[in-house]
């Protein structure tokens, strides 16, 4: 089979774009012209007729319908203009990371129904826990700006936003049954009530099952989800909605590799198979264990399970004004990373809490010992929006208020385990485990607790003037922050006694947009916004410095301030759309003017990762996307970005004595200067197909770009048909999915939700980036009927 050369790209996108002229010129030519699927080419799934005043992009049930069924949030949206989004497999089922305009995931606010599910901590994302395909009816990406009414502290770029599909009409059940390589196998099930009652009600609980193996090394992801929503309309002027969704999954992580790695053990390096063994105890001596080179594939887990809670309750008291509320709750359990830990034991009044009892129960306490523990995190987390719409005259206006309190606790402890690698505790779940210091109190290698209050008034105003022509819209947000830190004495760096940070943080936050009709088809928009991001909760851990044990107490240490401010993004969009009946199209200019911006890396001086403020940066470029309708059951879907992110100063360490590192005019990571996709999709009766492509260009894994990624091009591929109806089966189908059709290999750099780069892999003090390599080819068929 002949590969899909990444030369070929350009021109087929090219061909895509072409689309509006060659419509307008048909219309001009030959006038009106009867399309056989939808206008636009919407029947991709993959572009919309957006009106808002900012650049926009969504998919919807078209494209969720043609994914492998298990796909991640980002795998959702990897072909619209704009994203860098990459999947750790090729099923979704071990995470993934995103990048917008270079706005890393971290800086993106993500929401499901209205909620906010990033980290409250880091703000990182983890695609994988939130919901199943099946459910949703959009997912969406703003690309630049978030909206005003947007419930984020941590969202310096735009938004991904995901929305649920709510219960049907109708009673129905559908099921359906993939399965796949590498032992994939997922089940899924939903049961949709139909109307019923006086107040119109209607339920639908889903749940799915999901399994599969690593494509190298053992071990792999097993999750399993519920989805359940409501709706209701008491009165005519009263509809009620609420749904929850909760996730538990047990993951092995797949390893990623520095490029010296690769070059001397190859790409399919992975952890041992083999559980590290203890040494056998011997009293009175003083033995050291040491973790195996590659670890242990079972001891490198992200054990998570969450729920969350959402409502919406809306009041229309005239036509002209509505009210509505909007409640949430989210809760978080789990760990992650490597969990082989090694923990030293210790004598009485030498260390903190009088050192740790004895592990292995020698009867001594001068032991080195191998130990199961990780980064233990707990989140709870409520929030709500109230709002109130006002419709007058040729005025729409919003005034709002967001709130949510977070309350966010993160620990280390360490358990033991045996020869045969089962461990006391696998999720770290049962405090009676833990391993003890002498004085009775918990081994943990961090013990935080970050109390987060935020809360956002927000008003926009919403002109129409010209007969409609011109929108105007003016917004702002009230933003404000309180965060206590607490750092109860734990065995971490810089963190031997009890301190408290309490910072605030407040920044009003505008926006203008304006949208011009010029024709019934083509229209421009302009939009401008602030958007602002405090420090993650990491800046407050570690900063004791200096001090002496004394009966296991710290005493002397000195207490440093956090030295990371916020980071300040001013986000410009210029563009134009084109919605006809054959073609719609959008393109867009843009200019992002960072103050302060923030990113994770190694720091030589101290030897480990720190968040820095790395300066202004500006980022420029544009992006464009298109859908046609071909006709004969064909249609294109094609987009182009062009992101040039630079770093406009040098990078002064946070931690003297280490030299400025010359980061000034460097791209920014993980931020490609050229990406483009391209999808064809057929449909014709009961036979359907889509075949999609993505170039992502070459780009750098380090602040000061001396190690990069190659550019590649990866391309997928859906092939479905739709069984005829019988009395007992509705719509029956099958579907294949190949995902990396033609085995394309390629890396993407191991920061996968954040903003973690090393600033040099080369010279004194340098840090070889690790990278996780490509899936190979993975094909998967998925039966499904309505019944």
């Amino acid at each position: 089979m002949r590969t899909f050369h990444k030369k070929q790209l350009p021109l087929l996108i090219g061909l895509a774009f072409s689309a509006p002229a060659l419509m307008a010129q048909q219309a001009t030519d030959v006038g009106r012209i009867t399309v056989e699927n939808r206008p636009g080419g919407l029947d991709t799934g993959l572009i919309t007729q957006e009106e808002t005043p900012k650049a926009r992009s969504s998919v919807s049930r078209e494209h969720l319908d043609r994914l492998t069924p298990s796909a991640g949030v980002f795998q959702t949206i990897e072909l619209l203009p704009g994203v860098n989004s990459f999947s750790q497999d090729a099923t979704g089922l071990f995470g993934g990371g995103v990048r917008v305009r270079g706005f890393s995931g971290d800086q993106m606010g993500l929401t499901i129904n209205g909620a906010p599910v990033n980290d409250s901590g880091s703000f990182s994302v983890f695609p994988q826990e939130y919901t199943d395909t099946e459910n949703l009816c959009e997912t969406f990406v703003t690309q630049g700006s978030t909206d005003t009414e947007a419930p984020h502290i941590g969202a310096s770029g735009g938004n991904i936003g995901l929305v649920t599909c709510g219960p049907k009409d109708k009673f129905g059940v559908r099921v359906a049954q993939s399965f796949g390589q590498l032992e994939y196998r997922r089940t899924f099930m939903r049961l949709d009530t139909g109307t019923f009652g006086p107040a119109a009600a209607k339920i639908y609980i889903s749940g799915s099952r999901s399994q599969v193996n690593k494509f190298k090394g053992p071990g792999g992801a097993d999750r399993d989800h519920v989805d359940l929503g409501a709706e209701l309309k008491p009165t005519s002027s009263l509809s009620l909605a609420t749904s929850v969704l909760w996730n538990e999954s047990f993951t092995n992580n797949i390893r990623a590799l520095t490029s010296t790695q690769i070059a001397t053990s190859g790409r399919d390096l992975d952890f041992s198979p083999n559980p590290p063994q203890h040494l056998a105890p011997r009293a009175g001596t003083a033995q050291v264990e040491t973790a195996p080179a590659d670890g242990y594939y079972a001891f490198n887990n992200n054990p998570f399970r969450n729920y969350l809670w959402t409502g919406k309750a809306e009041y229309k008291v005239s036509k002209e004004l509505q009210f509505s509320a909007e409640p949430y709750f989210w809760y978080g359990f789990g760990t992650g990373g490597s969990q082989l830990q090694t923990t030293r034991e210790g004598n009485s009044g030498s260390l903190l809490g009088r050192g740790v009892r004895d592990i292995n129960g020698d009867g001594d306490t001068l032991d080195t010992v191998l130990t199961y523990g990780s980064s233990l995190t707990q989140t709870y987390r409520p929030g709500a929006t109230l709002k109130a719409k006002w419709h007058v005259a040729d005025q729409d206006l919003v005034v709002g208020y967001w709130f949510e309190r977070a309350r966010h606790r993160q620990t280390g402890p360490r358990v033991r385990f045996d020869n045969s690698g089962g461990s006391a505790s696998p999720w770290l779940d049962d405090p009676g485990a833990f391993l003890l210091r002498q004085n009775g109190t918990a081994v943990q290698a961090r013990d935080w607790l970050t109390i987060t209050e935020a809360s956002s008034l927000f008003v926009q105003d919403t002109i129409n003037l010209l007969q409609d022509k011109l929108q105007l819209q003016l917004g702002a947000r009230q933003l404000d922050t309180k965060r206590e830190f607490t750092n109860y004495a734990n065995d971490g760096a810089g963190s031997g006694a009890n301190y408290q940070v309490d910072t605030k943080y407040s920044k009003l936050l505008p926006s203008v947009g304006v949208r011009y009709q010029l024709t019934e088809q083509q229209q421009t928009f302009f939009n401008v916004a602030q958007n602002y991001r405090v420090p993650s909760n990491f800046v407050y851990s570690g900063l004791l410095s200096g001090g002496t044990f004394v009966n296991g107490v710290l005493t002397g240490a000195t207490l440093r301030s956090p030295h990371v401010t916020p980071e300040t993004s001013t986000n410009m969009d210029l563009g134009y759309r084109y919605q006809g009946e054959r073609a719609t199209a959008s393109a867009s200019v843009f200019l992002v003017k960072f103050k302060n911006r923030i990113a994770r890396s190694f720091d030589p001086a101290s030897g480990s990762l720190t968040d820095y403020n790395v300066g202004d940066s500006t980022i420029k470029g544009f992006e464009a996307e298109s859908g046609y309708a071909l006709g004969g059951g064909f249609s294109v879907y094609g987009s182009a970005t062009y992101t040039r992110s630079r770093i406009d100063s040098n990078l002064q360490n946070a931690l003297p004595p280490a030299a400025p590192e010359a980061t000034a005019g460097k791209q920014f990571p993980d931020t490609p200067l050229w990406m483009g996709a391209l999808a064809l999709n057929y449909n014709a009766g009961a036979f359907y197909s889509s075949i999609s492509a993505k170039y992502t260009g070459k780009s750098y894994s380090t602040l000061v770009n001396d190690a990069w990624m190659d550019p590649y091009t990866q391309v997928n591929l859906a092939v479905g048909y739709k069984l005829p109806s019988g009395a007992f089966f509705k719509a029956p189908e099958v579907r294949l999915n190949v995902v990396n059709l033609f085995n394309k290999e390629y890396l993407r750099i191991n920061s996968p939700s954040g903003s973690s780069f090393t600033v040099r892999a080369l010279g004194a003090g340098g840090s070889l980036p690790s990278y996780y390599v490509s899936a190979p080819r993975f094909a998967s068929v998925t039966l499904r009927s309505d019944f």
